[in-house]
């Protein structure tokens, strides 16, 4: 067989979420890949006046780019050869640019395995566990909900079912205590992009392959719902409500009930040493604040961020 070993690789990159962002800027500034090609979802309304707007990766790939975006980006509706027209010419069009690779991160479809088997070296795709725990929607938020101490970054090569892909590398992230998911997403962004690319370069170099998951090991993650992000004020431990705090931080923030009003906490830090002591106690117990809280923000519902002292003499007497 001879070795394929180009001067470098050409991508074609799936996503249409921010989270995509930095990795197609860094594809495009590593001279080891071209980027050929960009596939978005559709323009949709959004607003008050429900206009149509571009995805973020639409915006970033048009500005990075000297020729007419006509030329560079593609926003199919429909992509399974098989269901559609559509589907069929854009099937054929990705066949005819003879990629490398395809990088999918937050594309928004499910890609039929006739694309996934396009690629000479495959569909590639990153997720935010230590594969096959923490498979499905909510990796991140899992990590904090479970208290794990780190994470990891898997890099996968995708087939047709979801997260059952085979390995090809990742890498650990230790979680400090004060960390939420947005430190967690901004360590990776920072991380994530370069070790993308390095697996790629090596993995077309077969200087690494991939591994099965261990199929003994699968814990599966949930589509975040509404009763994930509330808990009890006078019940709930402060180890089960900072947990969610540090998974929810971004959105939809945590929240719970005071005189049928919605009272969200907006800002939540621990002491550390305090929190092993108190942990299993209550946020509030007999009207006083856990001693490990030392500050706290919160937010009743259409109302502007409040102190704990305030909350106590408008909620609480």
């Amino acid at each position: 067989m001879t070795h394929y070993d180009p001067s470098s690789y050409r991508v074609i990159f799936f996503s249409s979420a921010p989270i995509g962002v930095p990795f197609l800027q860094n594809l495009m500034n590593d001279n080891r890949f071209e980027v050929i090609w960009v596939v978005t979802q559709p323009d949709k309304p959004a607003g008050r006046g429900m206009q149509m707007q571009e995805n973020v990766i639409k915006t970033t790939a048009t500005t990075l780019i000297e020729h007419s975006p006509d030329n560079f980006i593609s926003t199919p509706s429909s992509i399974n050869p098989d269901k559609s027209l559509e589907g069929k010419t854009f099937y054929d069009w990705l066949k005819d640019k003879n990629a490398d690779f395809f990088v999918v991160i937050s594309y928004g479809k499910i890609l039929p395995q006739s694309i996934l088997d396009l690629p000479k070296f495959g569909c590639i795709n990153i997720h935010g566990s230590l594969l096959p725990k923490y498979r499905w929607p909510s990796p991140l938020q899992s990590v904090f909900l479970e208290k794990e101490k780190e994470s990891w970054i898997t890099i996968m090569k995708m087939d047709a079912s979801m997260d059952t892909w085979d390995i090809i590398d990742n890498i650990k992230i230790t979680i400090p205590f004060n960390w939420t998911v947005k430190e967690l997403i901004e360590k990776f962004e920072k991380i994530w992009p370069n070790f993308l690319n390095n697996t790629l370069w090596d993995f077309g170099k077969w200087d690494i392959g991939t591994k099965k998951q261990d199929e003994n090991n699968i814990i599966l993650t949930k589509k975040i719902e509404k009763v994930d992000w509330f808990f009890v004020l006078s019940s709930d431990t402060l180890d089960d409500i900072y947990a969610k705090y540090r998974a929810f931080t971004l959105r939809p923030k945590i929240s719970f009930i005071r005189q049928d009003k919605k009272i969200i906490i907006e800002k939540l830090i621990i002491d550390e040493w305090l929190f092993e002591i108190h942990k299993a106690e209550p946020l509030l117990t007999d009207w006083n604040l856990n001693l490990a809280v030392k500050d706290i923000s919160l937010k009743p519902e259409w109302k502007k961020s409040i102190d704990w002292k305030s909350f106590v003499n408008g909620y609480l007497k």
